[in-house]
């Protein structure tokens, strides 16, 4: 039925008739979304669990050794234990991104401090950095979600050839962070896609089979709940940068 041909009594009923069927999906969204929220919450709570015990034992089993490469295979037994606990908190968190509801709770710290405790959990000879010394007030478990899932995501897709690049510096009030990884860039088409959930857009298979395509997804939505902002900028072929500022604002604390 071609709609410049119905009377306007013909097409309110129309709008009202669309205007239900679209409230009938929201909620059927909504009870779907309700259900794969404890479903997560549920799963979650089950692993996390033996994973803590896990890095417990595994963190004391580390300190105790003599042995070097037993020492070595238990590091590399922390590290994918560390990333599954990142990747269950994502989880977790991904029932707050669709609901567009992030809790913040500010506090202030010393964001060199906290990113150097978080780069030390990585490879160094895989991180170059250099971070200005300063103070911001955010949500400090938040500010470290971020960074960690950056650092994750530049390393997941850096070339064996260079390092991952950090700066920090300040700028008009705001704390900015850059993260420049050398592998095989983002077109410019795909640049707003990556800010997506679920979405992944890189050319190698066997990268995009690790992870859940959240990590930036979330990114974005706590850096705009700090009332800040996320971009990407890529030479499509040899890197790609990700940067991202927020207001050092100690009227929150």
């Amino acid at each position: 039925m071609e709609l410049n041909t119905l009377s306007k009594k013909e097409l309110a009923e129309k709008v009202k008739e669309l205007q239900s069927e679209n409230n009938l999906l929201k909620n059927e969204k909504k009870e779907i979304w309700d259900t794969v929220k404890i479903l997560i919450t549920k799963l979650a709570h089950e692993i996390k669990t033996p994973l803590n015990s896990i890095i417990g034992f595994g963190e004391l089993f580390k300190y105790k050794t003599e042995d070097i490469k037993l020492r070595n295979y238990m590091g590399n037994i922390l590290k994918s234990s560390h990333f599954m606990l990142a990747l269950i908190q994502n989880m977790i968190d991904v029932s707050n991104l669709q609901d567009r509801n992030i809790e913040l709770s500010y506090s202030i710290f010393n964001t060199k401090d906290t990113i150097t405790e978080i780069i030390s959990e990585f490879n160094s000879q895989m991180i170059n950095f250099t971070l200005i010394d300063s103070t911001i007030c955010a949500d400090y478990t938040r500010f470290k979600q971020v960074i960690y899932n950056l650092i994750t995501n530049a390393i997941k897709y850096n070339s064996d050839n260079s390092p991952i690049e950090i700066i920090t510096y300040l700028e008009d009030n705001n704390f900015c962070f850059e993260i420049t990884d050398y592998g095989e860039g983002i077109q410019e088409d795909d640049r707003e896609k990556v800010f997506e959930i679920f979405t992944q857009v890189s050319k190698n298979k066997s990268k995009r089979e690790i992870g859940l395509g959240i990590g930036l997804a979330l990114c974005k939505n706590i850096i705009v709940a700090h009332k800040g902002n996320i971009t990407v900028n890529s030479g499509d072929e040899n890197s790609t940068t990700f940067c991202f500022k927020i207001p050092i604002d100690f009227n929150q604390y």
